[in-house]
């Protein structure tokens, strides 16, 4: 006999501590149906979504349900200015309350390390460290330091890098000694492509303009990965991922403030085209959304359809693993026998896959899953949308 089944996905209970959930299944299994059906109940009870989406998959359904569609890898729809202090999650993933760290202004220093040696390949360590602390100069300059309320800060506010540029080429003029010069010379030879007419400067060049006020909103990385320019790729998703994570605060300070509870959920679909050793900020994006959104009152869906892209490395699959453990659910759809195998080596920690379970995963028809909302707790559904949401869905 077949039975509804409701499930609140944002309830707490002892057995039920994060709303996190993985979606698996194979090509043609209906997990694509599935998540946008779960998507479009979501996004009628007002939560906030972002997806990262590298195959244009959701381009209609953020039509259908008056979202945005962001093209990453270009700046049609706007840019994010890597010198735009950004406020990250707070790392203490044991702390409740979602507090978050005053030191902004230092994080980001760090992040901006980490963006140059994305971006800066191949320079060398004296030019580089330069540029560290040129940067640090640029925010004097701009009046920006760690005593700065950086809530009322407007976008036009932050330096950019003409304003780097600007900096070295003045730095040039003054500089005598030779070591300095020749060091000088280097760090503006390597900015220089960010700079206007500069072959990178379309990307990062300006003031922070990408708006993500509506409800449902997708990056689309289709065109940025297409383009297999592994820096240009690693240095946008470090941007967007950042720029998500503000969103997730964002989002809880506009609860604080309007007295509501607005749900947010973070989507990474098709993770295993993410889980590329190209690109390694992806799976620790992923990682670090899984164990924090929790304390913001949000989600992580992780969707993928080659579970052996999870079991690749060794750190690959510590990662990987550590993303599954952080979720409280599964919905695992058709699997091959080999993908089976591997799924339960990655569950093996968090309740296992039993013979019975393999076998009726390994036979589930289109739109059937194994549902695990706890290690003890565990069940076969088919997904049935309401009329309406099919008719969205299915629409062209």
């Amino acid at each position: 006999n077949e039975y509804p089944v409701f499930v609140d996905f944002f309830t707490r209970t002892p057995q039920r501590v994060n709303s996190n959930m993985m979606i698996i299944g194979k090509s043609g299994s209906g997990k694509s149906f599935a998540t946008k059906t779960l998507l479009s109940n979501f996004a009628a009870d007002n939560t906030k979504i972002f997806i990262c989406d590298p195959e244009k998959e959701y381009a209609t359904l953020s039509d259908k349900l008056h979202g945005k569609l962001i093209d990453v890898g270009s700046s049609i729809h706007g840019i994010i200015n890597p010198f735009n202090i950004i406020r990250a999650l707070d790392k203490d993933e044991d702390e409740e309350g979602g507090k978050r760290s005053d030191d902004s202004f230092n994080q980001h220093l760090q992040f901006l390390e980490q963006f140059f040696r994305t971006i800066l390949q191949g320079i060398s360590s004296d030019a580089f460290e330069l540029i560290n602390s040129l940067i640090l100069e640029l925010y004097t300059k701009f009046h920006i330091d760690g005593n700065t309320d950086l809530r009322k800060l407007k976008p036009t506010d932050y330096p950019t890098f003409d304003d780097l540029y600007q900096v070295l080429q003045d730095k040039l003029k003054e500089a005598k000694e030779e070591f300095l010069l020749n060091n000088l010379r280097v760090a503006e030879a390597y900015i220089r492509k960010f700079a206007s007419g500069g072959r990178n400067s379309n990307l990062w060049n300006g003031p922070t303009s990408i708006e993500t006020n509506e409800n449902f909103v997708c990056f689309n990385f289709q065109s940025l990965i297409a383009g297999n320019n592994e820096m240009l790729t690693s240095a946008q998703m470090l941007l967007v991922f950042k720029y998500i994570e503000s969103e997730v605060i964002n989002n809880k300070d506009y609860n604080e403030l309007h007295k509501t509870n607005r749900k947010i959920i973070v989507v990474v679909d098709e993770a295993h085209i993410f889980i590329n050793p190209k690109y390694p900020i992806a799976l620790n994006f992923m990682t670090s959304m899984a164990k924090r959104i929790r304390k913001y009152g949000g989600m992580q869906i992780v969707i993928t359809q080659n579970i052996n892209d999870f079991v690749g490395s060794e750190e690959i699959k510590r990662q990987s693993t550590a993303v599954i453990n952080a979720c409280q659910y599964s919905l695992i759809f058709s699997l091959s026998p080999n993908d089976v195998n591997d799924l339960i080596e990655l569950y093996k920690n968090s309740g296992g896959i039993n013979k019975e379970e393999r076998n009726r995963i390994v036979s589930a028809s289109v739109g059937q899953a194994f549902i695990i909302t706890s290690p003890t707790a565990r069940t076969m559904v088919q997904v049935h949308p309401l009329p309406y949401v099919r008719s969205i869905i299915e629409s062209r």
